[in-house]
């Protein structure tokens, strides 16, 4: 307890930590105690006014009526100070007991606390002093507080989850959890389990943005049940076995009450709107202090008036949308779904669609197309006369890309790709290497091993990395291939260290040494839904003996989020105009090839799988080559003035003639100090 001057000092302290819980609500406790520090090191005392919406959920957590509550909501509505910190704060002031806060990774579990755990502690008069004085109490990680009460930061394992009882579990971004820790039940299971022992005076906590996408392309909201969460995993899935509670607004013109969501938003004036009489809201803040929770099963009167039967059960669950957010303007909301509606229109992707209706609108994410419904005979009735293997008039720059196939098809499948502005795309050139350049006893060539005999990976330096192609013009000029993705997924011989991974890595070793490595980038493809689009790595298992390629930390590889790719891909490929992400065919290309192209189907749940065992090359091809142009800096050219390898043929710096670089290369600068000015601008 410290230095204390007299005896009557220790009986008060004392008496204050052996107190009993104080009947008193969430909400109102952290007005009385609670700090608020923003990033900017501003200090405010909390206000039930600035998020009057969040004050039930607030509130239930200290109600013995439920064993969890479920907040499901947008970003900028201030659940994270309100439901984390503010519980936080409650706890350790009105009702302490043991807690554990799980953040989704050790590091924000670690930033989590120091931003504003700690900062909150340090900056309460009220809560600081109740903390333990002791020095090996208090860490990043872990807090102890004089009452004896426990507070735990941590990520989430099966350990943390399944070693100890707290009467007090959060669940924090609950969506970017796995659904399985290890097979051990849920993050919210295993949270529940934690705090049964404490019976109805523990409670388990999940808030969240939505991350889970509709999977049931024909659902339909059920007219029995509106406020019921569409079919999605997640905390959607436990808001449904809750009491299911929406956010209502009163309409200031006909007094009726409706839900400020999507569907009632005018993204063009950037205002929610009444949909009993039309009528544009105003002023949001007017709107949320007189909001009312509505639980399924119940309705608003005009006098606001709760009637109907709410729907019984132990959890408590919230969901509201980004309208109703108070630290995000509607004009923001508005100008965030436009720019994502602009990117899918330009480019194809709904990544960024994704993002912004999960995290800003608070929903989950439904894909435009729930199906693939690329026509092979409508791309190959597309294709041009081109000529063969040349470059067509408004192409830019090459790219290649190489399917390393091992196993008892051994060859390399190659595309190259014509990329001009803004995307738009030709094939150039499509052909497989099958034969080595290595015999047998009687002379004959024999078949590629990509996975067993390193020197048939040279064949690619000549066929693919170091290739040019001639102008469609005539001129007698040829474009090199700028940059080349090759796949390095496959397996050899019974999967074991005779692996396509591993000779990938040594021939990137072998091109390095050759002064080639900057024209090759090795990529893997992956299927995790929260993965970036491409992501750089440098893998090393050096002393892991389960690992068969020899991945040292000296080998780049980039990791493809391949459904993203591919929703791209495919929405360009449907593109029937000229212009921006549109696809040239040359007419040499046999049905084949649309076969390849368009084989592979979208599943509901937005993955991209092959119904059967037929060959899908050319489509996977256009995946890699379309990685490689953005890893090249492809997305963030200014047309207006383009780097020099991506422009016109004449003032093109790649463009080569009669095996001399074009008059238009001429430069003043010595050749090392222009090799190293260009490995600056390539792959950024």
């Amino acid at each position: 307890m410290g230095s204390l001057a007299s005896a009557s000092q220790i009986k008060r302290q004392v008496a204050e930590l052996i107190k009993p819980p104080r009947r008193i609500n969430v909400s109102d406790a952290c007005v009385e105690n609670m700090k608020v520090v923003d990033g900017g090191g501003k200090i405010d005392q909390f206000r039930k006014d600035l998020t009057p919406y969040m004050n039930r959920p607030m509130d239930c957590l200290s109600s013995r009526k439920y064993d969890a509550v479920i907040f499901i909501g947008p970003a900028r509505s201030g659940k994270t100070n309100c439901l984390l910190d503010g519980w936080v704060a409650y706890v350790v002031s009105c009702d302490p007991g043991d807690m554990l806060i799980v953040q989704i990774s050790e590091e924000k579990a670690r930033e989590y606390s120091k931003k504003r755990i700690d900062r909150m502690l340090r900056n309460s008069p009220k809560l600081a002093p109740l903390m333990s004085s002791q020095g090996h109490d208090n860490n990043v990680h872990d807090k102890t507080f004089k009452a004896g009460n426990y507070l735990g930061i941590k990520w989430p394992t099966e350990n943390v989850l399944s070693s100890s009882d707290y009467r007090f579990v959060t669940l924090t971004d609950y969506d970017r959890l796995a659904l399985s820790l290890n097979r051990g039940g849920s993050p919210f299971q295993l949270a529940s389990k934690r705090t049964q022992t404490f019976m109805s005076s523990g409670m388990t906590l999940v808030e969240t943005s939505p991350g889970w996408d509709i999977e049931d392309a024909d659902w339909k909201p059920d007219p029995k049940y509106p406020h019921a969460a569409p079919p999605v995993k997640g905390a959607m899935a436990l808001y449904d076995l809750g009491t299911r509670e929406r956010l209502y607004w009163q309409c200031e013109s006909c007094s009726e009450w409706y839900q400020p969501i999507f569907e009632h938003f005018n993204i063009q004036a950037a205002k929610p709107f009444c949909p009993h009489c039309g009528v544009l809201a105003k002023g949001k803040r007017e709107r949320n202090k007189s909001a009312e929770w509505v639980p399924e099963g119940c309705t608003l009167t005009t006098s606001g008036e709760l009637i109907g039967s709410p729907r019984e059960s132990r959890i408590a669950s919230f969901w509201m949308e980004g309208p109703a957010a108070t630290f995000q303007t509607w004009e923001e909301l508005a100008a965030k779904y436009l720019r994502a509606e602009e990117v899918y229109e330009r480019t194809g992707s709904q990544e960024d669609l994704k993002t912004v209706v999960n995290v800003d609108w608070g929903r989950p994410y439904r894909y435009r197309k729930a199906e693939n419904v690329r026509s092979r005979d409508a791309i190959q009735e597309r294709a041009e006369s081109l000529g063969e293997r040349v470059v067509p008039e408004g192409v830019r720059s090459l790219f290649a890309s190489v399917d390393v196939q091992g196993g008892k098809k051994r060859r390399f499948v190659v595309q190259v790709f014509g990329y001009g502005e803004h995307r738009e795309r030709w094939v150039i050139d499509r052909f497989s290497l099958r034969m080595s350049e290595r015999t047998d006893d009687n002379g004959e060539k024999l078949r590629i091993d990509p996975a067993g005999h390193i020197e048939d990976w040279n064949l690619l330096i000549t066929h693919v990395i170091t290739r040019k192609y001639p102008l469609a013009d005539g001129s007698g000029r040829e474009m090199p291939v700028l940059a080349t993705g090759i796949d390095t997924g496959g397996e050899g011989k019974n999967g074991g260290h005779a692996s396509v991974t591993e000779s990938a890595y040594q021939f990137y070793r072998i091109l390095k040494r050759q002064g080639l490595h900057r024209k090759v980038r090795l990529l893997k493809g992956g299927s995790s839904r929260s993965a970036p689009r491409v992501k750089e790595t440098w893998p090393d298992n050096t002393g892991r003996k389960d690992r068969h390629a020899s991945a040292k930390g000296d080998v780049p590889l980039y990791l493809i989020n391949t459904n993203l790719v591919k929703d791209t891909i495919s929405n360009a490929l449907e593109r029937e105009e000229p212009g921006p992400n549109y696809f040239h065919f040359p007419d040499w290309l046999g049905e084949w090839f649309f076969d390849e192209l368009t084989y592979e189907q979208r599943l509901t749940n937005g993955k991209w799988q092959k119904p059967g065992k037929a060959p899908n090359e050319a489509f996977d091809l256009c995946v890699y080559a379309d990685v490689v142009a953005t890893l090249y800096g492809y997305d963030k050219i200014n047309w207006a003035s383009p780097p020099p390898w991506a422009r016109d043929w004449d003032n093109n710096s790649e463009i080569q003639a009669d095996g001399e670089r074009s008059a238009t290369r001429k430069s003043t600068v010595p050749p090392a100090q222009r090799q190293k000015r260009r490995s600056r601008i390539r792959f950024q």
